[in-house]
Order: structure tokens, then sequence, then C-alpha cells
């Protein structure tokens, strides 16, 4: 897989072999990005479960901030640290090896906040309703932030997590990619 746009434009990545693995397709990949805002200068992004890392390197090579990727898996993870060394964007860059559940807290614990969140779990789990749920609870989410999960046509999203919610979704093949907002909490802002 390539990197599509931005800095490292072009730029190969290193994927992990296997049938199990089902990363985003170039073409699921480029029709996020050019949903997303085509300047993402300054923002904090949250991969999870991150893989080869292809969204989040996305997101750095257009511009994000710094990019905390989470994988359980170990030989991802290694996979992940080559391809970032590779592009030479370590210094960007957080590998949290664990569970997203386990890392959402941990980054809420550390008082992290992300302007952008990509989500892309395993089809076969059902953990596409609970991350959502979860990351809304979290405090780890900026006003406005945008949580793109892409998910199998079978496991039904919901349209609102307490105040995330879903603003469009795109269908691709085997999989849906649903878009989410994390809307201003009004009584903040009446207070503010």
């Amino acid at each position: 897989m390539k990197v599509r746009g931005g800095k490292y434009r072009g730029a190969r990545l290193k994927m992990k072999p296997g049938k199990k693995i089902r990363p985003a397709t170039s073409r699921v990949k480029s029709a996020i990005f050019d949903i997303l805002p085509h300047n993402l200068a300054g923002a904090v992004v949250l991969d999870l479960f991150a893989g080869s890392g292809a969204l989040g390197i996305e997101a750095l090579s257009r511009g994000a901030e710094g990019v905390v990727f989470v994988d359980q898996s170990q030989r991802s993870a290694q996979i992940l640290k080559a391809n970032l060394k590779k592009l030479g964007c370590e210094d960007k860059s957080q590998v949290l090896i664990k569970k997203a559940s386990s890392a959402i807290n941990q980054l809420a614990l550390e008082g992290a906040k992300f302007d952008l969140v990509f989500i892309d779990p395993p089809f076969d789990r059902a953990l596409s309703s609970s991350t959502l749920a979860h990351l809304s609870q979290s405090g780890i989410l900026e006003e406005e932030a945008i949580v793109v999960i892409r998910h199998s046509l079978r496991e039904k999203v919901e349209e609102r997590y307490a105040r995330l919610v879903l603003h469009d979704q795109r269908k691709y093949g085997e999989s849906i990619v649903s878009f989410y907002l994390f809307e201003v909490n009004e009584k903040e802002e009446e207070s503010g």
C-alpha cells in the first residue's frame, strides 16, 4: 500500500501478511481523505486497531502534528515501527501495544486530547459499537473532533453515542465507513 498524498506521497508501506488481514484498500483510504479536511495541519490523531499504520501515516503525511497508534499485535507494531522509521516520522508518533479499550483508558488518565480518530477493528469481533461508546465517554475527544470508523456491513452502529453523532456513511464493498462528529457541549458553551 502507498501513501496517497502529502509529504510522503508515493511511499510504499510494509503490510502484515495473512488472509485474516483486511487493511483499508487504497480506494477506501483515498475516499476517507477526500471527505476529511484536506489540510490536517496541527491535528492530533489517534489510530485505533492501527495495523501497519496506513491511516495514521496518511494523516502525518498531510500535516498532522502527531499520531498515537494503537494495536495489540506485537507483529503489527513491529511493521508499524518499521514504516515510521522508513519515513523518518518516529518523533511525531507514539505506538501503544495494547487493546484499544486499555489504550483509551491510559490516554484519558494522561489527559490526552484528539482532533481526529481512526477506528478499523477486525470485522469478526463486533468491536465497533463498544469502541465508539467507550470513546464517546472517555474525555479524550476535542470539541468537534472527527471519528472515522470502518466496519462490516453486518455490524450496525448507532446514530449517536452521547455527544458523538453520525454525520455521514459510505459503503465500499463489504464495509461501511461512518463519520462521526463530537458535538460541542452546549451547557459548557453557555457557561463559558
